[in-house]
């Protein structure tokens, strides 16, 4: 191996002055000395001065330009954090970039992580984006199972107490059945209560819980690649290549910044040279975003049908207007995620104007270091312009049908199950006959709180995201939402009215709109796909 002088000569290129990088893996200071690493040894933990004496058996930054090596592992300082360990303490590790950081604190980062045969995922993102986005984002990706566990447990617990007279009911509501409207039906929405605090600790304990499947092992630069060290930092920088072609998955947390920024553009570039069957995944930060905006607002018009039925409003004015008012937060909800949605557009157009120029890092070397790469895999910048607008956009943009997935969905719809589940438990220990207690279950819980309702969320969030971009930008903007808030509680109203027909005439009517209700819900994830598909050939014309 050559030194760093003896390649910089043969190479022609200056070493570049010292200066602080913008990601994690740019806190190093190219200048890679012996005296500045020895100094950094000596307050390095014993395991880190054994890696020290091996240095000089790994390739050099020079080295690996030299000879193109840019792919080659260095085994010897592949290191790994599992996801759940990451965002633990709120998600410190992801809030606060080392360069903030004094020396102690950026020392201790590496102690962090492990060492590891590979990984699992290699978490791809740019410092430049807050980091409380990609907490949110990756608790939801790695937490949802927990919250629907906690959420079921939670549930089951308060239904189970409500049933037994354990948990206080001051109020009382009024059942749909006109034979029954004497009796009294005592009400508390300890179902929704407790579904509420079932998911909120089932997410924040996430990070602490056993894994429901297993514990992924992730680079994630910040611990993965020496903070202070500068002859490791060095090696694990220019080792990123290697890195990408030991993992199974690259996971792009897409942000609007992500394109401009020139090493996130190499980790796209390197992983499908380093790794032709790995899995790369795009995971934009705004979908999480939609889906917490979707849980509070969902939460929040919960509470307000709550107040409806406490209240006792049954004549069909009252009932008309108590829903539309209850439907409140979600146009509020609509126009905040349709803002979020723009984010979507910003990502196509992106991907269908990305230019390789246009991206950016601080220093010379690293600009000749990722160009000279990128020429030696794709033959020139412009054949990889192209693939990033071709196939590129089209393996990143391919799984992605559904504007929000299936379990994200599911987490929201539990909300208006719970609270439904509170009027049948207020319905039961009113005395209500089993027999229309559980055609208000089949119908109402499962029809339309779980069912219809998941056709509504995937209505709404498809208006917002198709009519995201304003058509007249200012205050006609919200007319702008409101007519797709109108569309979206029509469709709401529609599907209430239709069901409580259905279980105050008979059981029989109730299952028949609960399997229809569920035919539709299965259909309109296809007719997604179909939409999608038929948009995406449209916006590539």
């Amino acid at each position: 191996m050559g030194t760093s002088s003896s390649c910089c000569q043969e190479e022609g290129l200056a070493e570049p002055p010292k200066e602080v990088q913008e990601v994690v893996h740019n806190s190093y200071s190219r200048d890679a000395d012996a005296s500045s690493s020895s100094s950094s040894a000596k307050h390095s933990p014993p395991a880190l001065v054994a890696a020290l004496t091996t240095a000089s058996n790994a390739p050099s930054k020079w080295s690996r330009l030299q000879q193109m090596r840019v792919l080659e592992v260095d085994a010897d300082i592949v290191r790994g954090i599992s996801l759940h360990a990451s965002l633990r303490s709120f998600g410190r590790l992801w809030r606060q970039s080392p360069l903030d950081l004094p020396e102690e604190g950026r020392l201790s980062l590496y102690a962090r992580s492990a060492p590891a045969a590979g990984y699992d995922i290699f978490l791809s993102h740019t410092w430049q984006t807050p980091g409380r986005y990609k907490v949110l984002s990756l608790l939801f990706q790695a937490g949802w199972k927990h919250m629907l566990l906690f959420w079921a447990i939670s549930v089951v617990a308060a239904a189970l107490l409500s049933r037994f007279h354990v948990l206080p009911m001051p109020f009382h509501i009024v059942p749909d059945f006109l034979e029954y409207h004497e009796l009294y039906c005592p009400f508390f929405p300890w179902c929704l209560l407790m579904a509420f605090l079932g998911s909120c600790f089932g997410l924040l304990l996430a990070p602490y819980s056993p894994s429901l499947c297993g514990h992924p092992v992730c680079f994630l630069d910040v611990v993965s690649i020496h903070q202070v060290d500068q002859e490791l930092m060095e090696r694990g920088i220019y080792g990123l290549g290697g890195f990408l072609r030991v993992s199974k998955e690259l996971r792009v947390l897409w942000s609007a910044p992500y394109l401009s920024r020139l090493w996130c553009v190499f980790e796209l570039a390197a992983y499908r040279m380093a790794n032709p069957e790995g899995r790369m995944v795009l995971a934009p930060l705004f979908i999480e975003v939609g889906v917490l905006l979707s849980l509070l607002g969902t939460y929040f018009a919960a509470v307000l049908f709550n107040l409806n039925f406490i209240l006792g409003h049954q004549s069909g004015e009252i009932r008309s207007l108590s829903y539309l008012f209850a439907l409140t937060p979600i146009y509020v909800l609509m126009h905040l995620f349709r803002r979020t949605n723009m984010a979507k557009l910003k990502l196509l157009s992106d991907l269908q104007t990305f230019d390789l120029e246009r991206a950016d890092c601080r220093t010379d070397f690293d600009r000749e270091f990722i160009h000279r790469a990128i020429i030696e895999w794709y033959g020139s910048k412009e054949a990889f312009t192209e693939y990033v607008r071709g196939p590129l956009r089209d393996e990143l943009l391919g799984g992605k049908k559904e504007i929000l997935p299936l379990q994200y969905l599911l987490i929201v719809a539990t909300v208006t199950f719970s609270a439904s589940l509170d009027n049948i438990i207020a319905l039961d220990l009113g005395r209500v006959p089993v027999y229309w207690v559980a055609a208000q279950f089949i119908g109402s819980c499962v029809g339309f709180y779980l069912c219809w309702l998941v056709m509504m969320l995937k209505l709404c969030i498809f208006l917002c995201d198709r009519f995201a971009e304003p058509v007249y930008p200012g205050p006609l903007d919200f007319l702008q939402t409101f007519v797709l808030f109108g569309a979206g509680a029509g469709f709401y109203y529609g599907g209430a009215e239709i069901c409580r027909r259905a279980y105050t005439t008979s059981l029989e009517a109730s299952i028949a709109w609960a399997c229809a209700a569920c035919l539709l819900s299965g259909l309109s994830f296809f007719t997604d796909r179909l939409i999608a598909s038929y948009l995406t050939v449209r916006r590539a014309k």
